[in-house]
């Protein structure tokens, strides 16, 4: 599915000030404007306000891009559509990266800048049967967005750091919504992993419940940017100007204080979070702190040390053989962007 918010009356009229800006910018550099395709790994989501933003606020546009954002099926498929040369770019897990890397062709992807330092992922459970650390697991039973995806490798990697046998330990596809909690009141499932628009949504329904995050036990890089290297090769200012304009986008993200601008400049999007005005500059929130978790010096760079103990990590939970991990990423066009 592809949407280009220039396109639609209706996000045209809801970007407003901003958005109006970026418009009469897009017509007046239509011709000079290169275009580049972007795969999210799932339909719209907040966790996606790096790129929404950036396209929403015209960012992108001063920058001389024509972007189009398309919604990806999955992780999986989205990682199929670019090296099939679908898109330029997309985003995805560094454990999935890192996990990608070892399997045949995986060695054709790199990482290009990485978005979310932190893990998004947080570990839900009931105060009344509390599930407090990897080691609570043993014998129970837990629920993963999908089997084999993201999470799922998340959670062997805090067992095999703790010491406990993955075998000890069932899972289950479980909703990355509040819905989870009914299963755990149903004792389908003791606790489930979700991403971190889930807590704030808890919290905003007065539900009781219990949450950490995964970085507690298994510091993986959250999410990066991901490209063909034979892409980045040929198209490398595109991808300079794409991050110099999501760099731009976040800065004015993390400037607005209320999230007021930030909301307006991404209401042409269909997203389901957006409906609950009230919870949604929460949600963001939450999802942008993993933005700094490596401090905002950092903002889109590859912290070697950290890309470094993700893939041991991987590595010793059997995703991965023990190598060094500088070879799946480069910073070489986040330090052009951010001169």
């Amino acid at each position: 599915m592809s949407t280009d918010v220039t396109l639609s009356r209706r996000s045209a009229l809801a970007v407003g000030a901003g958005g109006f800006m970026a418009l009469t910018v897009s017509r007046a550099g239509a011709q000079a404007a290169r275009p580049m395709t972007f795969i999210t790994p799932f339909s719209y989501i907040l966790a996606f306000v790096d790129i929404l933003h950036a396209k929403g606020g015209g960012y992108f546009e001063r920058e001389g891009l024509n972007v189009t954002i398309e919604q990806g099926r999955g992780s999986a498929m989205a990682v199929q559509q670019v090296l099939g040369g679908g898109g330029l770019l997309s985003r995805t897990g560094g454990s999935d990266h890192i996990r990608a890397s070892s399997r045949p062709g995986g060695d054709a992807l790199i990482s290009v800048g990485t978005i979310s330092q932190g893990s998004p992922f947080f570990v839900i459970s009931s105060p009344d049967k509390p599930i407090r650390n990897p080691k609570d697991m043993v014998g129970k039973t837990i629920g993963v967005l999908s089997v084999g995806g993201a999470t799922e490798i998340t959670l062997d990697c805090m067992l095999v750091a703790q010491g406990v046998d993955k075998a000890q330990v069932q899972r289950v596809q479980a909703p990355n919504t509040p819905a989870g909690m009914a299963l755990i009141a149903q004792g389908r499932i003791d606790a489930y992993i979700v991403s971190a628009g889930v807590p704030v949504a808890l919290k905003a329904a007065n539900e009781r419940f219990l949450s950490w995050n995964t970085d507690e036990y298994a510091p993986i890089p959250g999410q990066c940017y991901i490209a063909k290297r034979e892409s980045v090769r040929r198209d490398g200012p595109l991808v300079v100007s794409f991050l110099k304009a999501v760099k731009r986008s976040i800065d004015d993200m993390l400037a607005d204080t209320d999230l007021s601008t930030t909301l307006k400049r991404i209401e042409g999007f269909e997203i389901a979070e957006m409906r609950n005005r009230a919870v949604a500059p929460d949600i963001l929130r939450n999802e942008m702190q993993f933005w700094l978790t490596a401090g905002r010096e950092n903002i889109l760079r590859h912290v070697p040390e950290r890309w470094q103990q993700g893939y041991d990590l991987m590595a010793a939970a059997g995703f991965t053989p023990p190598g060094k991990a500088d070879g799946l990423y480069t910073n070489e066009f986040v330090d052009q962007a951010l001169r």
